[in-house]
């Protein structure tokens, strides 16, 4: 009743203000039966935006820390840099280190809508490389059950290696950051090792994969690890071919 009272405000900028500034007052996060019919009054009979209400409640999740309210809310209100900014900087390094890829795809492909992601300033060095790290897995997956594969194969060896140069390119403000970072470039790694196992079931070339697993930012333990690796077996491809 207070927002229908606001209403009446002649001034459409003083009207847009009052009304927000109501909402952000006393929308509740919480949804129960009451709180919908309340929202359902304002938007039909008072034909208020959604988008405000979601505003409101975006606002009331961040005073509580609340991320994942916060980014859902974001998002259903279009604010998509916004919404991006919340998940590079909050959610999606969690994501990573705890294989919940599905949370974070369904807000990624909504965001990847081309008319979004170009107002996203720093698309392609954060959203866009986790969206398609996620999908390399899905497409590795889904080859994987295939019989025949070779165009999909070859297609997914191209998404891989451009992985491997963005992948350094992740904003990294925490040591949590760093380490789904580092978690990324080593699943990129093996999976890079498994498409060309699976195009070349013989014996791996080695020139295609080196230089890739030499940019990836991995800890220096394990980059140790895998350039000796390949070295081993470089050496025994020279032994063999003489």
């Amino acid at each position: 009743m207070a927002i229908f009272i606001l209403m009446h405000i002649h001034d459409h900028t003083q009207r847009e203000r009052a009304v927000k500034e109501m909402l952000a007052l006393y929308c509740p996060l919480q949804e129960t039966e009451d709180s919908q019919q309340r929202e359902r009054f304002l938007t039909e009979r008072l034909l208020l935006p959604e988008t405000w209400i979601h505003q409101a409640k975006a606002t009331r999740a961040r005073r509580h820390a609340a991320h994942q309210q916060e980014a859902l809310h974001l998002y259903r209100a279009g604010a998509w840099s916004q919404c991006h900014r919340l998940l590079i900087q909050h959610l999606a390094s969690d994501c990573i280190i705890n294989d919940n890829h599905n949370f974070l795809l369904e807000f990624l492909e909504g965001l990847a809508v081309p008319e979004r992601s170009a107002t996203i300033q720093d698309w392609d060095t954060a959203g866009g490389v986790y969206l398609d790290y996620i999908r390399v897995i899905q497409t590795l997956e889904r080859i994987q059950q295939l019989e025949n594969a070779g165009y999909e194969l070859e297609r997914l060896h191209s998404d891989v290696t451009s992985l491997c140069s963005r992948i350094e390119l992740l904003p990294c403000s925490c040591a949590r950051d760093r380490l789904a970072q580092s978690e990324m470039a080593k699943r990129v790694a093996n999976i890079l090792r498994v498409v060309l196992s699976l195009q070349h079931p013989l014996s791996i070339p080695l020139a295609r994969l080196a230089p890739h697993i030499a940019r990836l930012p991995m800890p220096e333990d394990y980059t140790l690890e895998e350039l000796r690796g390949l070295t081993q077996a470089y050496l025994q491809q020279l032994v063999l071919s003489q």
